[in-house]
């Protein structure tokens, strides 16, 4: 993945965020998912750390209560979150 593609990436993330969650709690939510370092991913990779904060995102659906225990699902491994994310994806296929 090159530089425009994380870029993009993490635009998406921030357009996520301004799109489902109010206003107030943006600089809260950041924090959260902040939490999540590149020391929990595979490799240090910065595709991997988007893909899980992006899943976590995916996953806490608009309901910021839910990010702190993603978060801490994925610090312990980072698979899960985006694993969780893709069954939920497909689950809500027709």
């Amino acid at each position: 993945m090159n530089k425009e593609e994380l870029a993009q990436m993490a635009k998406d993330i921030h357009k996520d965020i301004e799109k489902n969650y109010d206003l107030s709690v943006h600089e809260k939510e950041h924090k959260m998912l902040s939490e999540l370092a590149t020391k929990h991913v595979m490799a240090e990779s910065q595709w991997n750390l988007l893909n899980a904060r992006k899943a976590i995102l995916t996953l806490a659906d608009g309901k910021i209560d839910k990010i702190p225990e993603l978060v801490r699902a994925a610090q312990k491994d980072f698979r899960d979150v985006i694993y969780w994310a893709t069954l939920d994806r497909k689950d809500q296929k027709p």
